[in-house]
């Protein structure tokens, strides 16, 4: 009977750990498949617009008034593939045609220009009113860090590049007198003139962006970026304008999820 009684014991200790080594492996496998993002590749399409202006970081003593401000018709169209690592963590990357344009009129006071009038060129400080037309077009490669904060939501973080295919940065100078050379210099009035400073803008741009995507259903995305230009517009011996530009957008996009 005793033997009898040890055999269903050392029976039960061996179903026991077999049962336990089963559960271990189960475990194992759910947090792999955790662990394991759904879609290892992710490919989306997008289209949006762009809101912000190509402007200086704070605004210059010379400007004294902001007259109006008019973001352009700036649309964008991309195309991003997205590798996920795991459930959390992705890369992402793509090409974008990207507008960035505005419109401002401004009142200022010594205001360092070089404008065109009466078929001759003068370079000196302006005092009057100035407007300003921006528009450029870029080939624009983003990378950027996905964190999966939740199943609809993503953060994303990084950088990007943009190479000007065109762009057009003009302007007047009206209802104003301008002072030759310097502050002190030969006073011109009835100022009505003309800038262009298109050819002294720098043909690469990159800066920092900061966005999330929403996911409200299988195939379709929302999302929203900023996007900071380090980079100054103009080139290094720029000297028309006595402070740097830059770019500063926000993107408004929707997409089709493949």
């Amino acid at each position: 009977m005793k033997k009898i009684y040890i055999i269903l014991v050392l029976i039960l200790a061996c179903l026991t750990i077999e049962d336990i080594n089963a559960a271990k492996v189960r475990v194992r496998e759910k947090r792999i498949e955790k662990a394991a993002p759904a879609d290892r590749f992710v490919f989306a399409a997008k289209a949006g617009f762009n809101l912000g202006g190509t402007a200086p970081m704070g605004l210059p003593a010379e400007i004294r008034t902001i007259n109006s401000f008019k973001p352009t018709f700036s649309f964008t169209i991309s195309g991003t593939a997205q590798y996920n690592f795991n459930n959390k963590w992705g890369l992402q990357s793509g090409v974008k045609f990207d507008i960035k344009g505005m419109q401002t009129d401004t009142s200022v006071k010594n205001y360092q220009l070089v404008v065109s009038m009466d078929g001759s060129t003068i370079e000196g400080v302006f005092t009057g009113d100035v407007t300003t037309k921006v528009r450029n077009n870029y080939i624009t490669i983003p990378l950027l860090a996905v964190y999966d904060i939740s199943p609809r939501w993503d953060l994303k973080f990084g950088g990007y590049a943009s190479f000007m295919v065109n762009g057009e940065f003009s302007g007047t100078a009206t209802n104003g007198y301008m002072r030759d050379g310097s502050p002190i210099g030969p006073r011109v009035d009835g100022v009505d003139a003309v800038y262009d400073f298109t050819d002294d803008m720098r043909k690469v741009d990159a800066g920092v962006q900061v966005g999330v995507d929403f996911i409200p259903y299988k195939h379709l995305l929302i999302s929203g970026d900023l996007t900071w230009g380090c980079i100054p517009l103009f080139k290094s011996d720029f000297t028309a304008m006595s402070f740097n530009m830059f770019n500063v957008y926000f993107n408004i996009g929707f997409g089709y999820v493949f």
